[in-house]
């Protein structure tokens, strides 16, 4: 049996959520989570006033004593299925988070002695961050009240318009968990639960009432085939086969967790997913890394309509990001923010690329769809809204003639003696990268934007990256990399802007000198820096090294991929086990300037791998199949009409259909 949130069997389905783990009690222990219940005090602080809120657990106890049993997480079916021995009997369990209807369903038959013993324990609703506690402002909401509504319980959680808990002016809200347990035979039971959240305003409780009800009134065999027909279609819009039984494994639950974690009309993905861990001292979005590595694999596992969410949610909530930068049509994020996106970015002296960085995974998603009506209405604005916060707080035109950038800073990159520098790499290779999407997207699209001659102004006028003679790409002016930190911001224009490639012989010297001095700095590396290590291997080819590399994150000796693949450093951050699928996916399919790479960094002791509908850049749906160490088969489907380059290591006379 799973005995935590390590190793614990997972459901979700892009808004609620679940994790199974057997208590030190004895009991089955599920937390019931929600990605959109959030805080909403006066205070912006994602510790005190605007945080992941808990909500409360069950725990299914049983009469026996000594229970033991096993789950096991059916990832074809998303389901959850296992049984528990004790000395009065048995329970066997089958749950789900159902795909479509917000409902979680537990199927549970017992034997001998034992019978259902359900019990909902609340959580006290209040800041995950110990220290933040006892703080003014963070007073903790009542304890939750039960009621019965249409027949179904309901734990609710008032969160009153009250200076006590500094919501005054904001309005009331409620969050709840609704249940009901159908009774089937003789000793089988049907539970529906519900998580609802409602702010402004208190409609949390009927709703959950009425959730669980609906679903209850379905057939049972209706209700759990439209589940698995949903998982079924989404599994087979790609597909990849690899000669490592454990990476293969984990591939594909990185595949199951995207949709549990998200999906198109669902909130973005923050750092716990659906599967919230009591004292998390990260309880929201971070924008100089986690977001970004979250959504590294949907594109070219062909999954961008589960994507969606990144741009939805941005778009659903742009006037915050143009009030984070002052308005005027400005638009920038801070390093963290709540789900609505509320994190002023200061005006010097910091990291501004941040909402740039998360645009250059939405101009990914666009690249391998172009789908230009996403580019005209929701990228374009907010690249245009985020270039003009730069250019008005962070550009200066030097007496050189050239555009520089005032000092801004470089994701964590903060000791003392360390200040932000000019120039910095970071936010210059973010700036670099916009600008030649914005002019891009004005040509295609024929925008005649007024503001497209500045901006090519400005970057045929850009000041060049700082670059060390020895040790390569700086952090910025006058600022080598020095010490050891999680974060590669500073090489961004390698990896994953693929400005500076290996197709430049020039550029590839620079690429080595700076990967070679970034690696004798690895004592602080977490998980995320040995994936982009091994990404910017990929790109020379060097699939030894790269796979190297992935199994130095899955296996660091700190802070390892889990049993359940999740990760956790001072706290649970989904990030890093996702990036790990793109870095996969890196090895056998990469597409940057303008050509198709496919199977560009095959480990040696991988000879038989195949993919099947990846996507690459230009909207292509790409399958290939390597055996015996040569590749013997690609197959490109073209989906918008783009230029077809290809590079791959087949030999000898190729056949064309």
């Amino acid at each position: 049996m799973p005995s935590g949130w390590k190793d614990g069997a997972f459901l979700g389905n892009g808004l609620i959520g679940t994790i199974f783990w057997q208590a030190s009690d004895g009991s089955l222990f599920f937390e019931v989570s929600r990605t959109d219940a959030y805080d909403h005090r006066n205070s912006s602080s994602i510790y005190t006033g605007r945080y992941r809120m808990p909500h409360g657990n069950f725990r299914l106890g049983f009469e026996g004593e000594d229970p033991i049993g096993c789950l096991r997480l059916d990832l074809w079916n998303a389901e959850v299925r296992g049984q528990i021995k004790t000395r009065c009997g048995s329970v066997r369990i089958r749950a789900l988070t159902h795909a479509i209807d917000d409902i979680i369903f537990l199927e549970i038959h017992t034997s001998g002695e034992e019978s259902l013993n359900l019990e909902w324990q609340p959580d006290i609703c209040q800041t995950s961050r110990l220290e933040e506690r006892g703080k003014p402002g963070t007073t903790p909401y009542p304890p939750q009240s039960r009621y019965t509504v249409d027949g179904v319980t309901v734990s609710v959680q008032e969160m009153p318009d009250s200076p006590q808990y500094d919501t005054q002016g904001r309005g009331p809200g409620q969050s709840a968990t609704g249940w009901k347990v159908v009774q089937g035979g003789p000793g089988t039971y049907y539970v529906y639960i519900s998580r609802t959240h409602s702010w402004p305003g208190t409609t949390a409780k009927q709703h959950a009432a009425d959730t669980v009800n609906r679903a209850a009134a379905k057939a049972l065999d209706t209700f759990v085939q439209a589940h698995r027909q949903w998982w079924h279609i989404y599994y087979q819009k790609s597909f990849l086969s690899v000669p490592n039984g454990r990476l293969e494994s984990f591939y594909w639950i990185q595949m199951y967790k995207m949709a549990s974690a998200t999906r198109a009309d669902r909130p973005i993905i923050d750092l716990a997913g659906p599967w919230y861990l009591r004292g998390t001292p990260w309880p929201g979005i971070w924008w100089n890394l986690n977001i970004q590595a979250t959504y590294a694999p949907f594109y070219a596992a062909n999954h961008n309509d589960t994507a969606d969410s990144l741009i939805n949610w941005m778009v659903k909530y742009k006037d915050n990001l143009e009030s984070n930068a002052g308005g005027n049509g400005r638009c920038a994020i801070g390093r963290s923010s709540p789900i609505t996106l509320e994190r002023r970015c200061p005006t010097s002296d910091y990291e501004f690329g941040n909402l740039g960085y998360a645009l250059h995974n939405v101009w990914q998603q666009y690249r391998c769809t172009m789908d230009d009506g996403m580019l005209r209405e929701k990228l374009y604005p907010l690249m245009r809204g985020h270039y003009c916060f730069a250019r008005d707080y962070y550009v200066q035109r030097r007496d050189d003639g050239k555009y520089h950038l005032k000092p801004s800073g470089s994701p964590e990159y903060t000791r003392e003696g360390y200040p932000p520098p000019w120039n910095c790499n970071y936010n210059l290779s973010i700036l670099k990268w916009m600008m030649t999407a914005m002019i891009y997207a004005n040509e295609r699209l024929n925008l005649n934007d007024p503001l497209i001659p500045e901006v090519k102004t400005v970057l045929e006028n850009l000041v060049s990256y700082p670059v060390d003679a020895e040790q390569g790409f700086m952090v910025g002016k006058d600022q080598r990399f020095a010490y050891s930190h999680r974060h590669w911001s500073h090489l961004f224009m390698i990896y994953p802007f693929y400005e500076y490639t290996y197709d430049d012989p020039a550029q590839g010297e620079l690429i080595d000198k700076s990967l070679k001095h970034w690696l004798s700095y690895s004592e602080a590396f977490r998980g995320y820096s040995w994936l982009a290590a091994a990404s910017m291997a990929a790109m020379k080819g060097q699939g030894d090294a790269a796979l190297d590399y992935i199994f130095r994150s899955l296996d660091h000796p700190r802070f390892p991929a889990q049993p359940n693949t999740f990760y956790i450093e001072a706290g649970p951050v989904i990030e890093t086990p996702l990036l790990a699928a793109r870095t996969i996916q890196d090895l056998l399919l990469t597409s940057y300037k303008e050509v198709i790479r496919v199977f560009p960094a095959v480990p040696s002791t991988w000879p038989d791998v195949a993919f099947h509908n990846f996507r690459a850049e230009g909207a292509f749906l790409v399958s290939a199949k390597r055996q015996g160490g040569k590749t013997t088969f690609i197959c490109i489907e073209s989906l918008a009409g783009e230029p077809c380059r290809v590079k791959s290591d087949m030999v000898g006379e190729i056949n064309a259909y």
